[in-house]
């Protein structure tokens, strides 16, 4: 298949998302939040707001990667104002373009793509299991990206890997081969070549998977991606290579909405 055949397929299946967005809302009862003019785009980058540690941190990381993915794939995204690079630190509702608690599986279903990321240890209730196993299950796709901390050892990796075990049991979650189709929807990639920030000297396990079937449903990262989206500059030097996490984030979006 050529190129703008590929294009035809992922903008066909974005904007199959944008037409279940319409009209949603902010809800009180289950925390999930939607801007009101949501069906005026193509794709939302909905967040996690489960109560880990960081959750929150850096929109302007959601941002930058948003207006990459814009130009890359050629869809209309919200860019939520007030927000830059590394401003705020931690954002407030309407910093992000939209978040779910897991408490609906309903308000899970209005995203292909849910991003959930953190610094800290966590555990998800039984119900938000759950819920999150039916919407994975249905078709869904969850990209989780440890944020780096110099005062943690990967405890939000293994609080996710856990998570995901116990979901779905250990055969289920393995390492993502280097030849896997999501490093090479759009851009020819192995396994992303940016520097891992590890904390307390550990060797990184690399990126970890959910395979249901054939399906990768979770991509699970322990090296920070976000953080290459928040710096454009890579003035960070240890942190994320901007251009390899952006192009890892288009690679990953692209997979999610053709499979």
């Amino acid at each position: 298949m050529d190129a703008n055949a590929h294009e035809i397929d992922r903008r066909s299946f974005l904007g199959s998302a944008a037409a279940v967005t319409a009209g949603v809302f902010v809800s009180a009862t289950s925390g999930a939040y939607m801007p009101d003019d949501a069906d005026k785009y193509d794709f939302l980058l909905a967040r996690i707001c489960n109560n880990n540690p960081d959750w929150d941190f850096g929109p302007g990381g959601d941002k930058n990667f948003l207006e990459q993915l814009s130009h890359v794939l050629r869809v209309k995204v919200k860019l939520q104002p007030n927000v830059r690079d590394e401003y705020p630190d931690n954002g407030l509702p309407e910093h992000f373009n939209a978040l779910v608690d897991l408490s609906s599986v309903e308000d899970m279903r209005r995203f292909p793509i849910l991003f959930m990321m953190g610094t800290g240890s966590f555990r998800i209730g039984q119900t938000q299991l759950e819920h999150l196993k039916e919407y994975l299950c249905g078709g869904g796709f969850l990209l989780m990206d440890e944020c780096a901390s110099p005062r943690r050892a990967d405890e939000f990796y293994q609080s996710s890997y856990l998570s995901l075990v116990e979901m779905f049991g250990q055969e289920s979650v393995r390492p993502i081969p280097e030849d896997h189709e999501v490093y090479r929807t759009v851009y020819k990639m192995s396994e992303p070549d940016y520097v891992r920030w590890k904390r307390g000297g550990g060797a990184s396990p690399g990126n970890t998977g959910v395979f249901l079937g054939d399906r990768l449903a979770v991509f699970l990262c322990d090296a920070d991606i976000h953080c290459g989206w928040l710096d454009p500059r890579d003035s960070w030097g240890k942190r994320a290579n901007n251009e390899e996490s952006t192009k890892t984030g288009i690679n990953i979006v692209a997979y999610a909405m053709g499979h």
